[in-house]
């Protein structure tokens, strides 16, 4: 009686540890988007530097939706998933360039996908982006992105939904940045 005791123990503590590991999966891969690399045609080739932390706490290595998690496929947090998602808009258009004068940095300031609702979610981002010219700084602006869709009350609908918004809501928020006239006027 104890052995079988114990070997359903084992099963269910080994079932328990699966569903953990399970539950953790990274964000999609991100996607450089052709309006975004066009905007940047115009623009003078730049390189990418560091982007930091500049939070703490939920959306800074991991993103909670419902009871999966996920976590950033590059870095080991989202502020380097930003800075790869430039480098890949600025690849697709040309216009990465490691020995340029000009270099973009910045600070991920809040990042979050709220997966719990029934019928919609939404999902936020907001970041500082710093321009320099051979050291001497041209651009500093705190840009934010905001997006919301149709969910499910259904987790096998909503999580993957959210997960897949996510690469979407950085698309718009480095849309944001590359509309500003100031950033323009400061990469040219």
């Amino acid at each position: 009686m104890i052995t079988i005791q114990r070997r359903v123990g084992a099963l269910a503590a080994a079932a328990g540890l699966a569903l953990l590991t399970a539950c953790t999966t990274p964000a999609p891969v991100y996607t450089a988007s052709v309006e975004n690399a066009e905007s940047l045609k115009k623009l003078a080739a730049t390189s990418v530097g560091e982007f930091q932390l500049a939070m703490t706490g939920s959306g800074a290595t991991s993103i909670s939706l419902r009871a999966d998690s996920m976590v950033s496929p590059v870095g080991g947090n989202y502020a380097a998933y930003l800075a790869e998602a430039l480098r890949a808009e600025l690849s697709l258009a040309g216009k990465l360039d490691p020995k340029s004068p000009f270099e973009i940095t910045g600070a991920l300031l809040k990042n979050d996908i709220a997966a719990g609702g029934f019928s919609t979610n939404s999902g936020e981002i907001e970041a500082r982006f710093v321009l320099k010219r051979d050291g001497q700084e041209r651009y500093s602006a705190v840009k934010r992105a905001q997006a919301q869709w149709e969910s499910s009350f259904a987790g096998a609908i909503a999580i993957p939904k959210a997960r897949n918004q996510y690469p979407l809501l950085v698309q718009q928020l480095l849309k944001d940045l590359l509309a500003d006239p100031e950033f323009v006027k400061a990469l040219r």
